[in-house]
């Protein structure tokens, strides 16, 4: 062998060599690094307003090098108190770090490390007597906390600033079970920030009356809800954004019960829902071939939590193929007298009718306790058995 070959061979061994040193001090480093901010995890990643929330780790192992490093923690659950509800959840596996791409971007834009959840986890929520559990598959959250300056006129009580939090989160798939729900729903690939100013939830000013509590920007690719509402039709492409904002009214305070895991007076606060955006695409199920675009629904307005009432404007595009499919169908032809069907026929190829096709189809609900006033879940399913009767059959 030559003498420059033995000479390239030399450095570039040496230099792998020095790559290696350099990552085990680096990867020694960021251990001490993910240990010290394991000892404060649940002070960091906790809000509460009650007792103090507590972390449980059955056990935790240090890997990465020379990719990375990070720590895998077993058996981990949780127990926090917020605005009166008792929230706990549990997971297998926790990963808390990531490769050196991840530290460096933790680095430059200041925020904590990513969190991946690989095994199911699950996020329960208790309050007076109702329940909504979260079930997340896969999923990756980047977790951050930042303080906000105080208005003037505001009592902030963190050093003068308002602690404020960022979950940014991609999930494989997102099943949620509610008291109020008689099925599961579920969200494929659900994606989105969540800012949480959990401040006037437990100390309620005027002064933050405008400001959000909570507000989310989120996307899916496939809404499925086992309903016979929905059972016809594939609900695509979901975007939401939405804001939860403090009440008008005045918050009257509420004895909590005591219990072993919750002995708390923190006032039940009335909130606002503030919806900005609602939408999805339905499909329907049924085969066949369209020219048109499939119809997309949008939904906006303001609801009081937790009664939900208020009113929701609903906003319908692309109605123009449904509304001529339903003509069409052998109910309409059987039941609907021939000088109706024709007069029907004759409106939709109307000039006016045409001028309205690139417009969509608007509508305000009215909403009490999250049904129309005067009806019933019963009335509704009543009305969608006589709605069912009129789409068209193959």
């Amino acid at each position: 062998m030559s003498l420059p070959s033995r000479r390239f061979i030399l450095i570039i061994s040496c230099l792998f060599i020095a790559f290696l040193a350099g990552s085990w001090g680096l990867y020694l480093r960021t251990q001490a690094l993910l240990s010290n901010q394991l000892a404060h995890l649940a002070v960091q990643s906790l809000p509460s307003d009650g007792p103090t929330p507590t972390l449980a780790i059955r056990e935790t192992s240090a890997r990465g090098w020379p990719f990375g490093a990070w720590r895998r923690l077993y058996g981990v659950s949780f127990h926090t108190h917020l605005n009166g509800a008792d929230i706990v959840g549990a997971t297998p596996i926790l990963r808390l770090g990531g490769n050196w791409l991840d530290w460096a971007h933790s680095l430059t834009t200041r925020t904590e490390l990513p969190l991946q959840l690989p095994d199911s986890t699950i996020l329960r929520m208790v309050r007076n007597d109702e329940s909504l559990t979260l079930r997340l598959r896969k999923a990756k959250l980047r977790i951050s906390k930042e303080g906000l300056p105080c208005p003037p006129d505001a009592k902030c009580h963190d050093h003068g600033t308002l602690p404020l939090y960022w979950a940014h989160f991609h999930i494989a798939i997102l099943e949620l079970t509610s008291s109020r729900l008689s099925h599961s729903l579920m969200l494929d690939h659900p994606a989105g920030t969540i800012r949480f100013a959990p401040q006037s939830l437990s100390q309620p000013d005027p002064v933050l009356r405008n400001r959000p509590l909570l507000s989310a920007a989120i996307t899916a690719r496939e809404l499925t809800y086992p309903s016979s509402f929905l059972q016809d039709f594939r609900v695509e492409q979901i975007h939401a954004a939405f804001a939860l904002l403090p009440g008008n009214d005045t918050p009257v305070l509420r004895l909590q019960p005591e219990t072993s895991h919750s002995a708390s007076t923190w006032p039940d606060i009335p909130l606002r829902l503030r919806i900005h955006e609602l939408s999805a695409t339905i499909h329907p199920v049924a085969p066949g071939e369209r020219d048109t675009p499939p119809p997309h629904l949008s939904l906006g307005g303001e609801l009081h939590v937790p009664t939900f009432s208020g009113v929701l404007s609903v906003s319908l595009t692309n109605w123009q193929e449904p509304l001529h499919d339903l003509l069409q169908s052998s109910w309409v032809q059987h039941n609907v007298p021939v000088t109706m069907q024709g007069l029907l026929n004759d409106m939709m190829t109307s000039p006016r009718m045409q001028s309205l096709s690139s417009h969509p189809l608007t509508v305000s609900i009215p909403l009490d306790h999250g049904i129309p006033p005067g009806l019933s879940s019963n009335h509704l399913q009543t009305l969608y058995s006589h709605f069912r009767q009129l789409a068209p059959h193959p």
